[in-house]
């Protein structure tokens, strides 16, 4: 299954209209948070986030509300290598299509029936092509190294 098979527009139940988007800093900032305890309640992802990188939640959201801050309001705040720090986990635990899917799929049911309008849709796209992007990235990277 590929990421963009998680994002079907048309599917919502709701009218994107009466939605809010993800057009400020709050709503930004909610969403993120509740995408984390999506992940933080899965039991395949939370030992990825807990044990293996062993994130600080009070550090890490924060950061990951200016990684999205910056993508879908162009504000500057996130400075970081998002790739590099992903290549240390998966040095650490291979991450593989399964943890992928999963990100993907929380993050888009964290989305359904909550966000809706132009910035909404931009963070869907976004996030899709990001994990495909990570995960071909992450696999050749291990291909190579075989």
């Amino acid at each position: 299954m590929t990421a963009v098979e998680y994002y079907r527009p048309g599917d919502q139940e709701q009218a994107d209209s009466e939605l809010p988007d993800l057009d400020c800093r709050e709503n930004i900032d909610a969403m993120v948070h509740g995408f984390y305890q999506r992940l933080l309640n899965d039991p395949v992802m939370a030992p990825v986030f807990l044990d293996v990188a062993q994130i600080d939640l009070n550090k890490h959201l924060p950061i990951i509300c200016q990684y999205w801050h910056k993508m879908l309001l162009g504000e500057g705040g996130y400075q970081r290598h998002m790739m590099a720090r992903h290549r240390d986990l998966d040095d650490q635990m291979p991450l593989t299509g399964e943890h992928h899917e999963r990100w993907l799929g929380h993050f888009m049911a964290n989305l359904e029936g909550r966000y809706g309008g132009p910035c909404t849709d931009r963070a869907r796209r976004l996030a899709a092509t990001i994990m495909d992007n990570l995960y071909l990235q992450l696999h050749r990277r291990r291909a190579s190294a075989t």
